[in-house]
C-alpha cells in the first residue's frame, strides 16, 4: 500500500513542478499539503511517508520557493512561466466562453423579440375584434331598447 502512495506522492510533486497540476492550482509556493491535495490523499496523510518528505519533498520544496521568490536566479524553474502560460489559457478558454455565451444570448433575445412581435400582432387584433363585438352588442342593445319602448 506504502509503494502507490509513494508514486502518487512524487507523480504529484513532479505534476507540481510542471506547472500543470489535476486538483490544485497552479499557482502559488509548494508545500506538502499542495503535494498531498494533489495526490489526492487523505488530510496530512503525506507525513506518513518520512523518508519521501525528507529526502525529496522537502529540498524539492525548497528549491522551488526560492526560485519562485528570486526570478533572477539562473537556475530557474519551467514551471512559473508554464504557471503563467497556463493563466493566460485559462482567460483564453474564460474568454471564449463568454463570447460563445454572448452570441447564445443575443440569438435567444432576437428570438424572443421576434415571438414578441408576434404575440403582440396577435394581441393588438384581438383587441380590434373586441372593440368591434362591442359596438356590435351596443348597437344591438340600442335597438332591442327601441324596440320595446315602441311596443
Amino acid at each position: 500500500m506504502n509503494k502507490p502512495a509513494v508514486e502518487r506522492l512524487q507523480d504529484a510533486l513532479e505534476r507540481l513542478l510542471e506547472g500543470k497540476p489535476e486538483r490544485v492550482k497552479a499557482t502559488g509556493r509548494l508545500t506538502l499539503n499542495k503535494i498531498n491535495r494533489e495526490a489526492g490523499l487523505g488530510q496530512s496523510y503525506i507525513h506518513k511517508f518520512k523518508t519521501f518528505i525528507n529526502e525529496t519533498a522537502n529540498p524539492t520544496i525548497e528549491k522551488y520557493n526560492n526560485n519562485l521568490n528570486n526570478p533572477t536566479s539562473d537556475c530557474l524553474s519551467t514551471a512559473p512561466t508554464s504557471v503563467e502560460a497556463s493563466v493566460v489559457d485559462k482567460f483564453k478558454a474564460d474568454l471564449k466562453r463568454e463570447e460563445n455565451l454572448k452570441v447564445k444570448y443575443r440569438k435567444e433575445r432576437d428570438e424572443l423579440n421576434a415571438r414578441l412581435k408576434e404575440l403582440e400582432s396577435i394581441n393588438n387584433t384581438l383587441m380590434y375584434r373586441v372593440y368591434e363585438l362591442q359596438g356590435e352588442l351596443s348597437f344591438s342593445v340600442h335597438e332591442m331598447k327601441d324596440k320595446g319602448l315602441n311596443e
